[in-house]
């Protein structure tokens, strides 16, 4: 990432610049992801509830059926 900047060009012209091309190459979101650290634990936990979600309603369903 490299943005030239000129003795003419203002600071607030020369800071957008530099944050588009930080944007174009998703500077941010590497960062992020390496700012927050999620464990595998976590990722394993929030599918398992996401799963035991669709169960119950899968299972109260077949209930109302049943009746």
């Amino acid at each position: 990432m490299s943005v030239v900047v000129h003795d003419g060009i203002p600071i607030d012209l020369a800071l957008r610049l530099l944050w588009r091309e930080a944007t174009r190459e998703g500077v941010i979101e590497k960062l992020e992801e390496i700012r927050y650290f999620v464990p595998r634990t976590n990722v394993t936990h929030i599918s398992r509830k996401k799963w035991a979600k669709m169960k119950k309603r899968r299972r109260q369903a077949s209930r109302k059926a049943q009746k």
